[in-house]
C-alpha cells in the first residue's frame, strides 16, 4: 500500500479511521434522529379543547394548525377555535393580526418562546399563519 498509493503513515491512518468513523456515524445518526425523526414523532393533530386548556401542548399542534385548520377562516371562527388571544404580537401587532403564546415544553430556556401569528386580509380571512421565536 505504501508503494501503490504513496501512504507513508499507514498505522496512523488506520488508527484515525478506526477512531473517527464511529464518532462520525454516531453524530450523523443523532443529527438525523433529532432533526428529522423527532419533530415527526412529537407532532400531534390539532384539538381545540387541548389548545385552550393546556398551553404546553400547543407547540406540537402548530404544523397541523398552519397547514390544515386556519387558512381561509374568518376572525370569529379563529377566536372560536383557538380561544381568546394571548396579547400583542410583538413587532407585528396590528388589528389584522392575532397572536398566541406557544412555548416549547422541551426547551429549558424560559425567556425564549414562540408566538403563533395569524394574519388576516382586508376581508377578514386568514391569509398567513407563522410561528416566530420571540
Amino acid at each position: 500500500m505504501k508503494r501503490k498509493y504513496g501512504v507513508k503513515n499507514l498505522k496512523l491512518n488506520s488508527f484515525l479511521t478506526t477512531i473517527l468513523m464511529p464518532v462520525i456515524w454516531t453524530a450523523l445518526f443523532i443529527g438525523i434522529g433529532y432533526g428529522i425523526v423527532n419533530p415527526i414523532l412529537r407532532a400531534k393533530k390539532f384539538n381545540s379543547k387541548d389548545w385552550v386548556e393546556n398551553v404546553n401542548s400547543r407547540y406540537r399542534m402548530i404544523n397541523d394548525l398552519k397547514e390544515n385548520v386556519l387558512i381561509g377562516k374568518n376572525k370569529t371562527e379563529v377566536l372560536k377555535i383557538l380561544g381568546k388571544s394571548d396579547g400583542e404580537c410583538g413587532y407585528r401587532s396590528t388589528e389584522d393580526t392575532i397572536c398566541y403564546l406557544v412555548p416549547d415544553p422541551d426547551d429549558p430556556g424560559f425567556l425564549d418562546h414562540y408566538e403563533l401569528v395569524i394574519l388576516f386580509d382586508e376581508f377578514g380571512k386568514v391569509v398567513e399563519v407563522t410561528s416566530e421565536l420571540m
